[in-house]
């Protein structure tokens, strides 16, 4: 298995796996609005790829698809007592094709993100994880911080 890079001809398949990332939340709480949102994501994601602050990492499948891919982007904070130089990660976007999961792709994915935060300078990574995936993030060194709580526009 090799990790790589991202390129412009991902986006097809970034944007494959990115549905099916967001298909479990359907049933939640907070309905997904109808709109095109896989034209901006691609558009973003042609933009954005291979710039400064947007990492997106992929491992190739059996057939021309994509089995997994990793997003992570990095955030301008204010310094606190904790982090003097105010970059902050933030995981996106990891997801795999359920064809290929239990292979070990996830942590490669994610050991290619953390490396790739570290020569951003970012010292401090976060991400929100499903139950089904919170096991890997924690073997990894992820830990509860503090209580997450989202607000969306009406």
């Amino acid at each position: 298995m090799i990790v790589r890079p991202a390129t412009v001809d991902d986006i097809p398949e970034l944007t494959r796996l990115r549905e099916l990332l967001f298909k479990p939340l359907i049933d939640s709480d907070v309905p997904a609005r109808t709109w095109e949102w896989q034209s901006a994501f691609e558009r973003d994601m042609k933009e954005r790829l291979g710039g400064d602050e947007l990492g997106v990492f992929v491992i190739d499948g059996r057939d021309g698809d994509l089995a997994a891919c990793g997003i992570g982007v990095v955030q301008y904070r204010l310094p606190t007592p904790y982090q003097a130089n105010a970059l902050a990660g933030y995981i996106l976007g990891m997801v795999t094709d359920p064809a290929y999961r239990t292979l070990g792709y996830g942590r490669s994915i994610m050991n290619e993100l953390l490396s790739w935060f570290q020569e951003k300078e970012v010292s401090r990574v976060e991400l929100h994880a499903t139950p089904e995936a919170a096991h890997l993030y924690r073997s990894m060194g992820f830990r509860e911080h503090q209580i997450s709580l989202t607000w969306h526009a009406p």
